[in-house]
């Protein structure tokens, strides 16, 4: 029998049950979208013993205020019976976004995600029997060209920390996709670490997928086995570690990181440490800086490793049959989209037909 939920009760159900992959609290993303979706909130306040308003969100918010105006985009589902939600509700909100918050396609996705959780959650977990169920599809973005060569990944790699150099130099190594590498466990290898099994569970395609690891992943597993004895004999009371990945500071011994911390503060000082040193050591040799090798501010995300892995395999001579299987992909269009063809593979491609006629 169908269930009398509101949207408000079933997204707050759905923020309160962890993670399904490493069953964490949902992140602040996830609160702030959807407490946007369920209950009116101010777009600007006054932040006690400040002169000028600032904008309302997570961490003002908990600061004495007075609001100075209201978002009136927000709080539309507050008091909309679950069962309703429907088509033009989901063409209402992306207008709004688009036209009163300015958002770009990529920032309306990250609502137009969390609301399409929120109603596979209702219909699957709490027999919510919609009398028509939304259709929820993300928008067209913008492809990401980025890719590293391998100087360039070399040279900024020295510059990360052991563990996110770690992490980087397995992904480069494998194409896997960021959450199946964090969420890695010494389950889902062999004994001799040269054969990976990532769960159907974890699987953004549905369906297990084995992957034969080479040298360069294996050297990694390797590292990371070392860093786990050494953890566990220098603190017993862990009893195990189950991820491969894993913090080592006090706080957060032998967990591994989150999505966002893994890109965050750290791996962006990175970046920029990188191409400092690339402008320093062109000055002192008073030479003119190799542009190319300079890593464009927020064009290097973790997804980039995945486009210079099958970008790599590409111009080694692999074919696309191959790419799509060690890397995961489905379908061969789906893999088409990561390959990214250089200025030097396209002048010899097209230096083929010299001397033809």
């Amino acid at each position: 029998m169908s269930k009398h939920l509101s949207f408000k009760e079933v997204a707050v159900r759905y923020l309160k049950r962890p993670t399904k992959k490493l069953g964490r609290a949902k992140n602040p993303n996830a609160y702030s979208t959807l407490e946007w979706m369920y209950e009116k909130r101010p777009s600007m306040i006054l932040i006690e013993g400040r002169k000028k308003p600032v904008p309302y969100g997570r961490k003002n918010s908990q600061r004495s205020h007075k609001v100075v105006s209201w978002d009136e985009t927000s709080g539309r589902f507050a008091d909309v019976d679950m069962k309703d939600i429907a088509n033009i509700d989901v063409e209402d909100m992306e207008t709004d976004l688009r036209n009163a918050k300015g958002l770009s396609n990529s920032g309306i996705n990250t609502y137009l995600v969390y609301l399409r959780a929120v109603c596979n959650f209702a219909q699957q977990k709490l027999d919510v029997s919609f009398v028509r169920f939304p259709k929820i599809e993300t928008l067209p973005t913008k492809e990401r060209e980025y890719y590293l060569t391998p100087d360039v990944a070399k040279g900024w790699m020295r510059f990360l920390d052991p563990l996110r150099a770690d992490m980087v130099r397995f992904g480069l190594a494998t194409g896997q996709r960021k959450a199946n590498i964090i969420g890695l466990k010494w389950s889902w290898l062999s004994k001799d670490l040269t054969r990976m099994v990532i769960p159907a569970d974890d699987a953004k395609n549905g369906h297990s997928h084995t992957i034969q690891l080479n040298k360069m992943a294996v050297e990694v597993l390797e590292k990371r086995r070392q860093d786990r004895k050494q953890l566990l004999e220098e603190y017993p009371r862990l009893g195990n570690i189950e991820y491969v990945f894993v913090q080592d500071d006090r706080q957060r011994l032998g967990q591994p990181m989150t999505g966002t911390s893994m890109t965050g503060e750290m791996w962006k000082r990175s970046i920029r440490m990188y191409n400092h040193n690339l402008m320093y050591r062109a000055e002192k040799d008073n030479r003119s800086v190799d542009r190319a090798k300079l890593i464009p501010e927020g064009a290097l995300v973790f997804h980039t490793l995945r486009h210079s892995f099958a970008t790599w395999l590409n111009e080694a001579g692999t074919d696309l049959d191959d790419i799509a299987m060690v890397g995961g992909w489905k379908s061969l269009d789906a893999c088409r989209r990561y390959v990214k063809k250089s200025e030097d593979r396209a002048r010899e491609v097209g230096s083929r037909i010299e001397g033809l006629f």
